[in-house]
């Protein structure tokens, strides 16, 4: 499984997601670095030379690489969830948290570089991240796990995510993959906990299933999303 950090620029998903890993012994992958190098071009660059559609579909194809390997802590670019393919390879992968900040703390902590950035290189950068907050404000409700770090240092922000998360991380895929086809009849568009080859919960959400189970039985779990069967195929 992974941790995915989804939310808009200048949350904190890079200086947070780099120090989760670490706690975790992960892997740290940030999606647009993939893209930049991939591309032996800056953002800015792509987006100015190619245009936004060329951007997402660049986005898209590294999104889908990365959910096929295990044991990140992946930072997304702000909008990567907006799409809905993304959203959902990214949710079949592990738990979605989405950072967020107020408005003016974003555009601060942006600083001199909103020139470097496509989608906020404009006359009033803050009436743009305005805009596009509410725009994503759908795709971003869709985490499992929503934290403000306005407030917080990125230590704060990595300890608060750790704290939410930690009692709930994937222990083993085994039953998943000997039981898949089952599983996405029954338990589709869901997460189940898996204790000794016995589902004893499930729910809409990685949390809310951990929370439905018993905290005994939790505590030596494995918690997996089951996708339903036409996003099996998909994939």
């Amino acid at each position: 499984m992974n941790i995915i950090l989804t939310g808009f620029m200048g949350t904190g998903k890079t200086e947070a997601g780099k120090r989760l890993a670490k706690r975790l012994g992960w892997k740290f992958v940030d999606v647009d670095e993939l893209i930049e190098k991939g591309a032996k071009a800056s953002i800015a660059d792509i987006f100015s030379q190619h245009g936004e559609v060329v951007f997402r579909r660049l986005e898209r194809a590294h999104i889908n690489r990365l959910v096929h390997h295990n044991h990140q802590v992946i930072a997304t670019g702000g909008g990567a969830v907006v799409d809905p393919l993304n959203r959902r390879r990214l949710r079949a992968s592990g738990i979605v948290v989405c950072l967020t900040s107020r408005p003016r703390v974003i555009l601060d902590r942006v600083g001199s570089r909103v020139s470097a950035r496509p989608m906020l290189n404009r006359k009033d950068p803050l009436g743009r991240i305005r805009a596009l907050l509410a725009d994503r404000a759908p795709a971003y409700k869709q985490a499992d796990l929503t934290i403000d770090t306005s407030d917080l240092t990125n230590d704060q922000a990595a300890e608060r995510i750790w704290r939410a998360v930690s009692p709930c991380l994937c222990k083993s895929w085994q039953y998943l993959l000997d039981h898949a086809e089952e599983l996405s009849h029954r338990y589709g568009g869901k997460y189940v906990v898996v204790v000794e080859n016995k589902i004893v919960a499930s729910g809409a959400t990685h949390l809310a299933a951990y929370r439905n189970a018993k905290l005994a039985e939790a505590a030596d779990a494995g918690i997996y999303y089951i996708p339903q069967v036409a996003e099996s195929l998909a994939a």
